[in-house]
């Protein structure tokens, strides 16, 4: 009996023998697409809370200019009637920001509660109200400045804030023109 040695021709042919352990085991394979998912989880969470983030920052920016745009016009004596009345209201949806609202105080008013605060102080309120009256009594001595607040409400962006509030003193004159003019002090 003749023993057949292969030759390198039929060697060729049948294609070479893969070593063992050339490939990927399911458990690596397995692996890399956990972690593949779970990049991709995460990337997604990033982007939703950046854009999210955007959001709240464009809603911010456009009421402080809404803000200081109010804070303006009072400035510029277009709201003498409600100046008077130290507190008003109103939204900017002739500006094209229907959702976007404000409220302005003058002097040493409050705002309102806003409906998310959890409870009103009490004691604090019915204290400065005393105080108030108190100096309500003693003769008033001339202010050249008023203090104007204002408050804007803008959409609410998951858990982060949705108020701006903006203070800033204002000359009285410019606040109260009618009064200069009969030549009333504050």
């Amino acid at each position: 009996m003749a023993i057949r040695i292969p030759t390198r021709a039929t060697l060729s042919a049948a294609g070479p023998k893969p070593a063992r352990g050339a490939g990927f085991t399911l458990a690596e394979v397995a692996v890399t697409i956990a972690l593949v998912g779970l990049a991709l989880v995460w990337m997604l969470q990033a982007i939703n809370a950046a854009k999210l983030t955007a959001a709240y920052t464009r809603n911010w920016r456009l009421a402080r200019e809404l803000a200081l745009l109010t804070l303006g016009q009072i400035e510029a004596g277009m709201f003498p009637d409600e100046v008077a009345d130290a507190r008003f209201e109103g939204n900017y949806a002739d500006e094209g920001y229907p959702e976007m609202s404000f409220e302005v105080v003058v002097g040493e008013e409050n705002f309102r509660p806003s409906e998310g605060d959890p409870a009103f102080d009490n004691w604090r309120y019915e204290q400065e109200r005393k105080e108030r009256l108190r100096d309500d009594e003693e003769p008033e001595a001339e202010q050249p400045y008023e203090k104007v607040r204002i408050k804007i409400t803008f959409p609410k962006v998951q858990e982060l804030g949705n108020e701006l509030e903006i203070e800033r003193w204002l000359p009285w004159k410019q606040i109260h023109p009618e009064e200069e003019a009969k030549g009333g002090s504050p």
